[in-house]
């Protein structure tokens, strides 16, 4: 099994520059080029640094892959997830909408390197990233959803948490890089908030 981690990881202020630089620029190429037609000179050369230099840190370009993949998914969830700490006491149906929006803009603002991605990048790069995600969003639809009480439903809160972050994860992908030319995307932004306050609202 292929090893995707850094050869040594920056600890000077001038390496990390120099490791963030190699990895910003894979980014940028990985849009421009796409994965298959990428090369490490490439990205060397992007970044600005020596193929020695890149080699310091990288082994190959799909380590250096790996830790776009890596940046992109936690960068995405800390986006994402800022604004649940504001929305503590608000009105559920508030929250879940202000939470939608923020997905959906969070994803439309990296969606030609999310593209880049999913379309080129190979499964056992990207799969342990797509795992860690979920995980670290159904944890943290879980603690949004405990915090809110009594306002939505207490009995299967494991399966509803479960559902509601599946849902979202496909619906909002989908419509991101793969949108039908005859969806609006404000109606199925405003039609998933629906059908998710329905799920979550308790039962009478």
């Amino acid at each position: 099994m292929h090893d995707f981690q850094p050869r040594k990881r920056p600890k000077q202020r001038r390496s990390r520059q120099t490791f963030d630089a190699i990895v910003e620029a894979c980014a940028r190429l990985l849009v421009e080029r796409g994965y298959g037609s990428l090369t490490t000179n490439h990205i060397a050369e992007a970044a600005g640094v020596s193929i020695g230099s890149l080699y310091e840190y990288f082994g190959d370009k799909d380590t250096i892959v790996y830790q776009v993949v890596s940046r992109t998914a936690l960068d995405f969830f800390e986006e994402a997830s800022h604004p649940l700490t504001a929305l503590s006491g608000r009105p559920v149906d508030e929250a879940i909408t202000v939470w939608l929006r923020t997905l959906y803009a969070a994803m439309r603002s990296r969606e030609a390197l999310l593209r880049a991605l999913a379309e080129d990048v190979p499964l056992a790069i990207r799969e342990p990233h797509r795992r860690e995600a979920f995980d670290r969003h159904l944890a943290l639809a879980r603690a949004a959803y405990l915090a809110a009480g009594d306002r939505v439903r207490q009995d299967r809160v494991e399966e509803v948490s479960f559902l509601v972050v599946t849902l979202v994860d496909a619906a909002l992908t989908r419509l991101v890089l793969e949108p039908p030319d005859d969806i609006d995307a404000d109606a199925v932004m405003q039609e998933l908030g629906t059908r998710l306050l329905e799920w979550v609202s308790p039962r009478g």
